[in-house]
């Protein structure tokens, strides 16, 4: 078992605008992100981040069937291995009955807590909340969640009974460096999960206005070695970034000193890049973004794009961080290994609709110059 210490503490997220400046333009960076030289006595960190998991359908059937560990059985390896890993749970934990549903939802799922087993003993540590799903059962619903994931041995980021709870960060002291984590979420079926007043029980952390995101990562990153930012965002079923995005990135990248951006919520797998960030016209480092992980585990009716999947690993080490991808695939309610042929192939298109990245066994390294 790998020894993390752990305890909550204030966070957020955020974002803005990009326009027609080309970030990569800049000539004189100060290091090829994911490609630096530099020495460090620092033991390299390894985070490895999974994108959407929901027990519902043919997944909770299956789970509930052969255990909550069963669809996890091919990745357990990586998840434990590391440092710490995180996933995005896209299920409410609770046994409310229908009645609770929230009506502006078209889809709402629910599981029951012993699939946060599966969860941990699979070797994860951290899940967000923040997402589209975390009221599927209404605030009730979200309390029964983080109240359950707690018990289960697990953190969670993104959610909370207050605002301050829901944009607080996670910290997780590791090798002797303190890595923070925070969520938000840009994708809500209604601003009551998002918008806190005397009333409300819990709720999430949004991305909609981003000046309470950019004030807490600021305010995060305070006493911290590295903050990692994920975020629920994008457009369903689209491979690329939408405009809003490249905003959001040249205003967290600018105004904050966050260490890496890691996205979820399209289904689908979408491309990285290292976002240059700049003082007095030069790139003083490069943060990793992997727009989309897609689905991690998903009902039997994902295929084709929607089941393929992976897992990234962030490595922390020195002022440069960098980034890996290894490819899986989704099939019968199970995250399994591809064959070498599908990982090549799947190489070549993230790296297609990346954007100055070169991906070659699971390296993605900086181009930029």
């Amino acid at each position: 078992m790998r020894k993390v210490k752990t305890k909550g503490v204030i966070l957020a997220c955020a974002v803005l605008f990009l326009g027609s400046i080309n970030p990569f333009s800049d000539a004189s960076s100060a290091s090829a992100a994911g490609n630096s030289s530099a020495k460090t006595s620092q033991k390299p960190i390894s985070i490895v981040i999974g994108g959407d998991t929901q027990f519902s359908g043919s997944t909770l059937k299956t789970a509930l069937k052969y255990g909550p560990s069963y669809p996890f059985q091919y990745v357990k390896k990586d998840l434990q291995s590391a440092d710490y890993a995180v996933l995005n749970l896209e299920t409410s934990i609770t046994s409310l009955p229908d009645s609770y549903r929230d009506r502006n939802q078209r889809y709402n799922f629910k599981a029951p807590a012993s699939m946060l087993t599966g969860i941990k003993q699979s070797g994860a540590d951290l899940v967000s909340l923040a997402n589209n799903h975390a009221l599927d059962y209404g605030q009730q619903g979200l309390l029964d969640t983080m109240s359950s994931v707690k018990k289960a041995g697990l953190s969670y980021i993104g959610a909370g009974k207050t605002m301050s709870e829901a944009y607080s960060a996670k910290t997780a002291v590791i090798k002797g460096k303190k890595v923070k984590f925070i969520a938000a979420t840009r994708f809500a079926p209604s601003n009551s999960w998002f918008t806190f007043n005397r009333s409300t029980k819990a709720g999430v952390a949004g991305a909609y206005q981003l000046d309470p995101l950019i004030k807490a990562l600021k305010k995060e990153k305070k006493g911290a070695d590295y903050l990692v930012l994920y975020l629920h965002w994008g457009v369903e079923k689209t491979t690329k970034p939408a405009a809003y995005q490249w905003e959001y990135l040249k205003r967290i990248v600018s105004e904050t000193d966050v260490d890496a951006i890691i996205g979820s919520h399209p289904h689908v797998l979408q491309g990285f890049t290292y976002y240059p960030k700049k003082s007095g016209g030069k790139t003083i480092k490069s943060v990793p973004v992997a727009f989309s992980l897609g689905n991690f585990l998903f009902p039997d009716y994902v295929t084709g794009k929607t089941a393929q999947t992976g897992l990234l690993t962030l490595t922390l080490e020195g002022k440069q961080p960098s980034i890996s991808f290894k490819p899986y695939i989704i099939s019968k309610d199970v995250i399994r290994p591809v064959s070498a042929a599908a990982r090549t192939s799947m190489e070549k298109y993230l790296q297609s609709i990346s954007y100055n990245v070169s991906i070659k066994n699971g390296k993605i390294t900086n181009r930029s110059k």
